[in-house]
């Protein structure tokens, strides 16, 4: 009987081996699971917005960056392509909730730095669910000072006068699974950031340079 016990003992400490194990297997698979969901959503929208701000500045001297640009939501002019003098489209990316959307407003004629646009978007596309603005802020405008980017980001909204001088961008979301949040993993959410340098040529290094944006 004693021999019995013992064996049935160590039974039970073996398969409470086993049982804790594999739960903490499958915990750890689940995690690396949302974790690469979290990034494969998101890191194609961070490069759609960054190649779409290393396309606003179509010719010089213009402002690519548009008044009334918020932490939450930013307008810009922007086009890609082969065409010597692009006529940019007119980008609004905001969030709305936990999405991000993006309408594109054609040009419906003029010239630079004066084009007009659509009242009415081209196109209005959700770009991505479960995401978190940090601090309640994913864009932040800055402009170069002394040949440098001020360390002090502008005002929101943007006024006529910070907008034009916005030679700088950072962006930065917090994208959650598309399964939610793993009650085992907290930190699944994952944090994207970069940022985008509005300008032809580097800033110059005079107190009295012009370092506006587009140049």
């Amino acid at each position: 009987m004693i021999e019995l016990l013992v064996s049935i003992s160590a039974t039970l400490i073996v398969m409470m081996g086993v049982v804790t194990l594999t739960t903490t297997v499958l915990h750890h698979q689940d995690r690396i699971t949302r974790r690469v969901d979290a990034n494969s959503r998101g890191r194609p929208v961070m490069t759609r917005m960054v190649q779409g701000l290393h396309s606003a500045c179509v010719t010089s001297h213009i402002v690519p960056i548009r008044t009334g640009s918020t932490g939450t939501s930013i307008t810009f002019l922007s086009k890609s392509g082969s065409e010597v003098g692009p006529i940019p489209d007119l980008h609004t990316i905001s969030m709305s909730g936990s999405t991000l959307r993006e309408a594109v407003f054609p040009s419906t004629g003029g010239t630079a730095p004066t084009w007009t646009f659509s009242g009415t978007p081209s196109s209005n596309r959700e770009l991505l669910t479960n995401v978190a603005a940090p601090g309640g802020v994913i864009f932040r405008y800055y402009d170069f000072i002394n040949g440098g980017i001020s360390t002090t980001p502008l005002p929101t909204p943007l006024s006529d006068t910070n907008a034009a001088r916005v030679s700088y961008v950072t962006i930065a979301f917090t994208v959650s699974p598309s399964a939610g949040v793993s009650s085992q993993d907290l930190g699944s959410p994952m944090m994207l950031n970069s940022g985008v340098d509005l300008r032809l040529e580097n800033a110059g290094q005079y107190p009295n340079q012009d370092n506006l944006p587009c140049i």
